[in-house]
């Protein structure tokens, strides 16, 4: 999870966003049914992240959460 975390981190500094694929996704958050889309966005609002597009089998793509949600979060 940290590779994970800090890849993301490192790409939202310079883009608006960052793509996940499938075999990186697969090493972290293994596929059991249709389990994984709410983990991986209950990990990146853990982070600061939003969940912005998920396609099983495909890839995750993560942005900046706005400084609202991030506040109540």
């Amino acid at each position: 999870m940290r590779r994970l975390l800090r890849q993301i981190k490192s790409e939202l500094k310079t883009a608006k966003h960052c793509a996940i694929y499938q075999e990186e996704l697969s090493r972290v958050l293994p596929d059991h049914g249709n389990h994984r889309e709410p983990k991986i966005a209950r990990f990146a609002e853990e982070h600061g992240f939003r969940l912005r597009f998920y396609r099983d089998g495909l890839c995750a793509i993560f942005d900046k959460a706005p400084q609202r949600e991030r506040d109540l979060g």
